[in-house]
């Protein structure tokens, strides 16, 4: 069966299945196998005017385009797309429009999530879809392990920490989605947006009424070195010195790329990264795509 994938959630699925894809997308950097294949997809700002090059587009709408050659040449028994987000990647119905326009013979998979549980059905819908069940649910079996594991090791009650976790810092944006399912699991309370709901923007003010212990900052598409510039950038624009997380340096930059904006398989390591931050005890053990914010210099003596 040949598969491609058009984002890297699936990319990542796909190939953790065994059936790592003949074609991949533009933004898909998971696993290192993944890296000398055919780009299927890339930003229309970046297409060459002339209309030989136009004319090999399958599909496209104001930010991605389709490639239609390499498309045709992968002819794939299976499109791996997503409903979730048409900015952050290019959604079902371009894949769709293009399979159809050049008569492939190719299932189209939306492979969409809301909530955790969504996330963790995809394991075994894609496996089905790549023909790899078996190791579908034997992945799923692990995942659903490793997750008891951290659920029980989690504080209750009174010692379940306020948490925030900004996918955008200018304007503040808070995750939704599967990300507040994965705080609640790992022992923190949410507060700003539900499971299953849409990340959304709050303003500081709304910040410093949930008045959060721990603030996570992972911006869409950014690795941990750009998290710590904004979240270094939000605290210059408006400190937060009243913020328990501010005051109490529980700050932390995590890869939004790797961590946060995908809904892979990979949400496990999520899970694992936000119970390293929530609780105290394991703070310390974040691992390089997590990193404390110093918020020490932060007010009147502040240096920046």
């Amino acid at each position: 069966m040949t598969v491609v994938s058009l984002f890297p959630s699936a990319t990542e699925l796909a190939a953790a299945l065994g059936a790592t894809p003949a074609a991949v997308s533009h933004q898909c950097d998971h696993p290192p196998a993944v890296e000398d294949r055919p780009r299927l997809t890339g930003l229309v700002r970046d297409l060459d005017a002339d209309p030989a090059e136009l004319d090999r587009i399958a599909a496209h709408d104001d930010t991605y385009y389709l490639d239609g050659d390499r498309l045709a040449a992968a002819d794939p028994d299976a499109v791996l797309t997503q409903g979730v987000c048409a900015v952050c990647a290019l959604d079902a119905g371009l894949a769709r429009r293009a399979v159809e326009r050049l008569d492939l013979d190719a299932a189209v998979l939306d492979v969409h999530a809301d909530d955790l549980d969504d996330v963790l059905a995809n394991v075994e819908v894609v496996g089905e879809a790549v023909g790899r069940p078996a190791a579908a649910a034997a992945l799923r079996d692990d995942l659903d392990a490793r997750i008891e594991t951290v659920a029980d090791a989690a504080p209750s009650g009174d010692a379940r920490p306020r948490v925030a976790v900004l996918d955008w810092a200018d304007p503040l944006r808070h995750a939704g989605l599967w990300v507040p399912d994965l705080v609640q699991l790992a022992g923190g309370e949410t507060g700003l947006v539900g499971s299953g709901e849409r990340s959304r923007k709050i303003d500081p003010d709304e910040l410093r009424a949930f008045d959060p212990e721990v603030v996570v900052v992972g911006p869409c598409s950014a690795d941990v070195d750009e998290a710590e510039r904004a979240a270094l950038d939000l605290l210059d624009r408006d400190p937060l010195d009243d913020v328990a997380a501010v005051r109490d340096g529980r700050v932390y930059a995590m890869d939004g790329t790797a961590y946060l904006n995908r809904h892979s398989h990979r949400v496990v390591d999520t899970l694992e990264a936000l119970a390293t931050v929530i609780r105290p005890d394991r703070s310390e053990e974040t691992g390089e795509k997590v990193r404390r914010i110093d918020t020490e210099p932060v007010g009147a003596s502040n240096p920046r």
